[in-house]
């Protein structure tokens, strides 16, 4: 560790000027200078590799050089918000196997006897945004959704994909025990229907569709050494930045209401709901960066919003050898679900 305030404030306004790539002052602010989430991760990787111990949590809540570097020095670790709150979900909370634990599997759209579309929830754990457009997009079939476990009732998440995999799999065989199958996720779900229809594959089952909306481009991105704690807190600073979540209570109905609109979390969630659906975010995150894709070879099709496509086709090029990227022009989950060229593209591959 640097021996004084000054040169560890000379270490992070060179880390930071080399990060963002404009001149840094100790009073600036990280984010107002361009810096975003992931960002943080490479000013801490960074900054412990001279020397400075430092978390992503000190970046969120001490975002200028010279906060950061009193925070460095102080040898204090930064508590956050709900610091004990993973623990909390841990000891109040049911395994995610048990019995008593709700279904994942929810009907979104009632529909004729043709095989289901099954569709797998966002990062947030939250799938229901989905039924809109299953009703537009689903040809008549009937639609259902996975929500992530815990996600209606206290009970500790699943830590990988492929656990979530099968977890899901056993719930849509008693639905419908034989293919062809009909699969689709969303952003962060869009891994886990990955992973889905090749396990199917696997077993000898046909995957006739596989759809994935805004599937991630970069795993892992984030530090592979954190631990769930660590996910807890870089989720919690990026809304701290994003929504103003500066204060843990006073500051949450806010937040939770831009949450709303934007259909990350469900409108009848609320604050009581909000800290403890956060860690089943920060687990599915987790499980996602953990993830090491392996080659699909089945048809498959990728919706990506237009300033992304190019990036998520370099990344998944190797993996998903027959996929058909798709373009609609909308960045955010909120449009593209109610974009009509997102409909037609659904029921294109459905027919």
């Amino acid at each position: 560790m640097p021996a004084t305030r000054a040169d560890a404030v000379t270490a992070l306004t060179a880390i930071w000027e080399e990060i963002l790539g404009v001149p840094v002052g100790p009073d600036d602010d990280f984010f107002d200078l361009g810096g975003y989430s992931l960002l943080v991760v490479d000013v801490v990787a960074r900054a412990r590799a001279a020397g400075l111990s430092v978390k992503a949590v000190d970046v969120f809540h001490h975002p200028t050089v010279a906060e950061l570097a009193e925070r460095a020095v102080a040898g204090r670790p930064e508590p956050g918000f709900r610091p004990d709150m993973v623990a909390h979900v841990w000891r109040t909370s049911t395994g995610p196997w048990d019995p008593a634990v709700p279904p994942s599997l929810v009907e979104l759209v009632a529909g004729d006897g043709r095989e289901p579309l099954f569709c797998v929830h966002l990062g947030t754990g939250h799938v229901r945004l989905f039924a809109d457009l299953g009703a537009r997009a689903a040809g008549g079939r009937p639609v259902y959704g996975f929500e992530a476990v815990g996600y209606r009732a206290p009970a500790r998440p699943l830590l990988s994909i492929g656990e979530t995999a099968r977890r899901y799999l056993a719930e849509l065989r008693a639905v419908q025990p034989t293919g062809p199958y009909h699969l689709a996720g969303l952003c962060a779900g869009a891994v886990i229907a990955l992973e889905m229809a090749q396990q199917l594959r696997a077993d000898g089952a046909q995957v006739a569709s596989l759809i994935l909306v805004d599937l991630p481009y970069g795993m892992p991105e984030l530090d592979p050494g954190w631990g769930l704690n660590d996910y807890f807190e870089y989720l919690l600073g990026s809304l701290r930045v994003e929504f103003g979540l500066h204060d843990p209570v006073a500051d949450l109905p806010k937040a939770l209401a831009q949450l709303h609109e934007r259909l990350w979390f469900e409108p009848t969630d609320g604050p009581e709901d909000f800290y403890r659906l956060v860690v089943l975010w920060a687990a599915a995150l987790s499980a996602q960066e953990h993830y090491e894709p392996r080659r699909y070879d089945g048809p498959v099709t990728v919706i990506a919003p237009a300033e992304r496509a190019e990036r998520v086709a370099r990344y998944w090029s190797a993996t998903l050898p027959r996929a058909s990227v798709r373009i609609t022009e909308h960045p955010y989950m909120v449009k593209i679900l109610a974009d009509p060229t997102v409909a037609e593209f659904f029921r294109e591959d459905l027919a």
